[in-house]
């Protein structure tokens, strides 16, 4: 069995900025985030045993099984939200993230106490993700994120959202991403860390001087171990679970 490297210790320079780079879901959290949101507004709106949720949900997850990237399921997730007021969406994520924070939200331990070493070493933090501005910075203020690059809904002229995507963080993009990132903290990628959980992920890790893989993913797991990257364990705040789509 092979074991995995142990992740490099981190460096404090204030004459060389560092950035490390942080995926949300999967990777902070276990959980995808906007789904999470999903079930909270359809059980406020009457769905108590969560049968509505699972109507509208289970066409999402057989898309997925199917192997269709990413963005196409994340596009007919947005179509679930044509019409409603984006500030109205923002509002009520807050309002979930309390209600998380009560009964115990999910984090992932590893990947947060990296995240505050990486604060403490004066390093600037990015989350880069496929996941939505209204469930990421409510986590992310909370944790003092520095920069968040994420998806963002197409809205109208009233600020409803169309039901669209204006911008899709996935794959490709989140290069993009980190580019714009290194540029405005003015880093060098060789000093820089990532950490990911999903193969959607692997275009920002392969970037850095210091990427790692969070979780269990196959595909990931042995891309780590061909490349001879750190893997971090997805284990959860006690007293917690991962919640599911």
């Amino acid at each position: 069995m092979t074991t995995s490297p142990a992740l490099p210790p981190l460096t404090t320079d204030p004459s060389r900025p560092v950035v490390a780079f942080f995926d949300a879901d999967e990777t902070l959290i276990a959980m995808k985030t906007p789904f999470s949101l999903l079930r909270y507004r359809m059980k406020r709106e009457g769905d108590v045993t969560g049968a509505a949720y699972e109507r509208l949900v289970e066409p999402l997850r057989r898309l997925a099984a199917t192997g269709v990237t990413p963005v196409e399921v994340v596009s007919k997730f947005y179509e679930l939200y044509a019409g409603v007021p984006w500030d109205d969406v923002v509002s009520e994520a807050r309002e979930w993230y309390a209600h998380l924070r009560e009964r115990g939200a999910p984090f992932i331990e590893p990947t947060i106490a990296r995240l505050r070493r990486h604060q403490e070493a004066g390093h600037h933090i990015v989350v880069v993700s496929g996941s939505w501005p209204a469930t990421l910075h409510p986590i992310t203020d909370e944790l003092g994120v520095d920069l968040v690059l994420c998806t963002e809904p197409e809205l109208d002229a009233d600020r409803r959202m169309t039901g669209a995507i204006r911008h899709a963080m996935f794959g490709p993009a989140k290069a993009d991403a980190v580019r714009e990132a290194l540029a405005k903290f003015g880093a060098d990628p060789a000093d820089c860390h990532a950490y990911g959980d999903d193969p959607g992920d692997l275009t920002m890790l392969s970037m850095v001087g210091h990427p790692a893989v969070v979780g269990a993913h196959p595909r990931m797991t042995a891309h780590a171990a061909e490349k001879g990257w750190p893997v971090v364990p997805a284990t959860l705040t006690a007293g917690t679970r991962r919640q599911p789509v």
